[in-house]
Parts: structure tokens; C-alpha cells; sequence
């Protein structure tokens, strides 16, 4: 009976973002923007993110490789490299110990043509 409830104890960390949706509005061709996506683990046990995804290798995440303990917070920094003109939208999947894993964060904006 101990090893079936080991697994859920493992399993039953929370996150909670203070928003998972950020627009950069509009940004300058070749400028490097960064946002930080702010989370508190609300719940009882260890919060350990595994590894993030993101739908373009444009974005790059940076994340606690800690474990994020009960009744505190952390950030997952996103930075989006702004390399082509137009509008973007992309993805950042979060893995994490948890039952609601993966969540989904989202960045947008739109670079502006050279010379506009």
C-alpha cells in the first residue's frame, strides 16, 4: 500500500502563474526582449519544473533547476530573440511534478520591418 501512494505524492505539486500570456507590443528588428513569468507553488509538496519546450528556438527559457519548496515563488524567464519581422505568437510548455502537467505560456508581439 506505501509504494501506490508514493507516486502520488510525487505527482500532486502546484503552480500557479500570476499570468501565462505576456505581449511584447512592438518591438525593434534584432532587439532581444525578456519577460519574466512570475509562479508561487501553493501547494504542500516540493515543486520541481523538469523542463520546458518552446514551439521556436527563437524563445529561450531559463527556469529554477531547484526545487521550488512549499509557500514560495519563482520565475521562469522567457527571452525571445526578435531576428524577423511580423507578428509572433509562441508557445512555452512547463513539465513539472504535478497532475495538471504540462501548462502553457504564451508570448506575443509584433517586430517591426527595418527601416519602419
Amino acid at each position: 500500500m506505501v509504494a501506490c501512494s508514493s507516486p502520488a505524492t510525487q505527482n500532486d505539486a502546484v503552480i500557479r502563474f500570476n499570468g501565462q500570456e505576456y505581449d511584447f507590443g512592438t518591438i525593434p528588428l534584432k532587439k532581444e526582449v525578456y519577460y519574466g513569468f512570475e509562479f508561487s507553488n501553493p501547494g504542500k509538496t516540493p515543486l520541481v519544473i523538469s523542463n520546458l519546450k518552446t514551439s521556436c528556438g527563437c524563445t529561450i527559457p531559463e527556469w529554477p533547476r531547484k526545487p521550488v519548496k512549499p509557500g514560495t515563488k519563482g520565475e521562469i524567464k522567457v527571452a525571445h530573440d526578435a531576428a524577423s519581422p511580423g507578428v509572433f505568437h509562441k508557445t512555452i510548455t512547463v513539465y513539472f511534478n504535478g497532475k495538471n502537467s504540462p501548462v502553457e505560456l504564451k508570448i506575443k508581439g509584433k517586430v517591426e520591418y527595418a527601416g519602419l
